[in-house]
């Protein structure tokens, strides 16, 4: 689930103030200590666990008493984020999630900010999709799906569809196969084989165009990054229960 976009503005001392409702939303208290890492353009803020240990290049901040939190000089520094500058806020599986607001593109098209990368294992021949990923590209379970390459070699999937002689930029692989009720997809074994993906190989998909885009992770940095962030929301999760 994502939310509707919130704005807020960078104060003097580099803080941003967290809106009521997504900390409800996130189960965040005021005097809480939460995780803050980046991610391709995205500075995610989730929660902190004394159990679990600070993977690299992840701060520790605290939500001061009228819900408040420094973003770290670096993060700052990296992002450009300059006092009294906008930044877009989201909430997105349990975390917040910040970007710079891009001030061109709300000038030039409008265009909506997009989506924060959906992370997921390979497990044996399938990856584990949700309705919302799915449904944010007119996709849906027990639907037939196409493979192809594009130009930066990546996996793109997207909805079957007979369109012999259209033009495209994206090279068809012949390979296609069905959505199961679950939300599961198989990756044919011609890409698993070319592009050495493997049981336990982590990919990023990115949404847009009605498309899954499919990136191997091989920075061990950003494994290490989001298998952090599947901990920490295990452990929200058995908390809750």
């Amino acid at each position: 689930m994502r939310t509707k976009k919130e704005e807020c503005i960078i104060d003097e001392m580099g803080r941003v103030s967290l809106p009521s409702l997504f900390m409800q939303l996130t189960k965040l208290k005021t005097n809480d200590k939460v995780f803050l890492r980046s991610c391709d353009d995205w500075i995610i803020i989730d929660h902190h666990d004394k159990s679990v240990p600070v993977p690299s290049h992840t701060f520790i901040r605290t939500i001061d008493h009228i819900g408040r939190i420094v973003i770290p000089k670096s993060l700052r520094d990296d992002y450009e984020l300059k006092p009294f500058d906008y930044v877009e806020l989201y909430v997105v599986e349990q975390q917040i999630v910040m970007k710079k607001r891009d001030e061109k593109s709300i000038a030039l098209s409008q265009k909506p900010a997009a989506s924060p990368p959906y992370y997921v294992i390979l497990a044996s021949r399938q990856i584990q999709l949700t309705s919302e990923v799915l449904t944010s590209v007119e996709l849906d379970a027990n639907m037939e799906v196409q493979f192809f390459i594009n130009k930066e070699n990546n996996i793109v999937i997207q909805k079957y569809e007979m369109n012999f002689g259209k033009k495209t930029t994206l090279i068809f692989t012949a390979q296609s196969r069905k959505i199961d009720d679950r939300f599961r997809l198989t990756i044919p074994k011609k890409l698993r084989d070319g592009f050495s993906i493997h049981s336990g190989t982590m990919l990023k998909i990115k949404t847009g165009n009605k498309q899954l885009i499919l990136e191997k992770v091989e920075n061990e940095k950003e494994i290490s990054s989001v298998l952090s962030q599947q901990i920490d929301a295990a452990i929200v999760e058995k908390l809750r229960k």
